[in-house]
């Protein structure tokens, strides 16, 4: 069924004239007559019993004439709906992040973005780098932050933010001669993030850079993790320093220094190129780009 010619039609009845109807539609009267009957000709029935210049509505045409006033008033409803989603006043948006940008980074920008935008839903899924690529190139994220760079053609990788990690030790005195001193960082135990971590590709970088090869270690599943174990007294680890500041406040660990330039990594946002970006996640992006 045409909803133009339905559309025509429940305005005739309901203005009970042809040209009062052409009116509110401006169109012309003969072009409101014509409709009718078209739509009359699809229906294979009568809808407008026609007596000179006025007309009775035949049964069906009652019955039309209900479903028609229904079936605009979804119209009018589903458009409305539509543009309050592009006005972002209702939507949702799901944000897949690396475990260290959950905890640390997102919960500022969710509470901005809540403030700006309350009629959208946010949900936040957590996982490694490798994790929330992958579930990005499944469409079951609208936004993707990791922790390192993605090296997969399919996805397009832009910095957005930095942050310092500091390798972390036991609370109490760290000698700074081991500072330096490769084979004694060797024997160390060191505690790490599992592989596909962007927190892992950074020790491994590090380790690389001390000429440490094939350390002891003891793998956990988040920095969290990492700090507690080390305060435990398993050896050292290397964590973003934000994820260290309540324990190195505490005494419980304590920074171990080496003889280098601070450590520090870019935080990046993923992004499908092919698919289309709604506009809540086009907000988002937008709002934490703000602060570069």
């Amino acid at each position: 069924m045409n909803l133009h010619l339905l559309r025509i039609f429940v305005t005739v009845v309901d203005a009970n004239s042809f040209s009062r109807a052409a009116e509110r539609l401006d169109i012309s009267q003969p072009a409101a007559s014509k409709a009718v009957r078209e739509l009359e000709t699809q229906l294979d029935t009568v809808l407008l019993e026609r007596q000179g210049r006025s007309f009775r509505t035949t049964e069906p045409g009652r019955m039309l004439y209900d479903y028609g006033r229904s079936i605009l008033a979804l119209e009018r409803e589903a458009a409305k709906a539509v543009k309050a989603f592009y006005r972002l006043e209702r939507g949702r948006l799901v944000i897949g992040a690396s475990t260290t940008i959950a905890s640390y980074w997102l919960p500022s920008c969710l509470v901005d973005f809540q403030r700006r935008y309350p009629g959208v839903e946010l949900a936040v899924v957590s996982a490694n780098t490798r994790r929330i690529a992958e579930m990005l190139l499944d469409c079951a994220v609208d936004v993707a932050l990791v922790e390192g760079p993605v090296a997969d053609p399919r996805l397009d990788c832009r910095p957005w933010r930095s942050e310092e990690m500091i390798v972390v030790a036991p609370g109490g005195v760290v000698a700074e001669a081991q500072a330096s001193d490769s084979p004694a960082l060797a024997e160390r135990v060191w505690v790490v993030r599992e592989r596909g971590s962007g927190s892992r590709d950074a020790t491994e970088r590090l380790l690389a850079e001390l000429g440490v090869a094939a350390p002891r270690t003891i793998e956990v599943g988040s920095n969290e993790a990492i700090v507690q174990t080390v305060a435990a007294g398993a050896g050292l680890g290397v964590v973003p320093r934000i994820c260290a500041r309540d324990q190195l406040a505490l005494g419980r660990v304590r920074r171990f220094p080496l003889a280098r330039d601070p450590i520090v990594r870019e935080l990046y946002r993923l992004r499908l190129p092919q698919r289309p970006v709604s506009q809540a996640a086009l907000a988002f992006e937008a709002m934490i780009g703000e602060g570069r």
